[in-house]
């Protein structure tokens, strides 16, 4: 398992207040926007992108599955 503030692959990530500023914003959006909603999967790409999770990993943080919000796509 990687450390903290370490992505995968090893890429460090800088702790900035405007990192976690712009990462708990964006946690807390797809709190609020349901799975149904377009902007849902706009946000939850930009916050898979922010901190180097994939899909499944930052629907588990909402305590929701794949099988629960398939991909657009899939």
């Amino acid at each position: 398992m990687d450390a903290p503030g370490v992505r995968p692959g090893g890429a460090v990530t800088r702790l900035t207040p405007d990192f976690l500023r712009r990462r708990n914003a964006l946690w807390a959006e797809l709190r609020a926007t349901p799975p149904e909603h377009p902007a849902f999967e706009a946000t939850l790409g930009q916050l898979m992108a922010l901190v180097g999770w994939s899909r499944a990993q930052v629907l588990a943080g909402l305590g929701l599955s794949e099988a629960e919000v398939p991909a657009p796509n899939g």
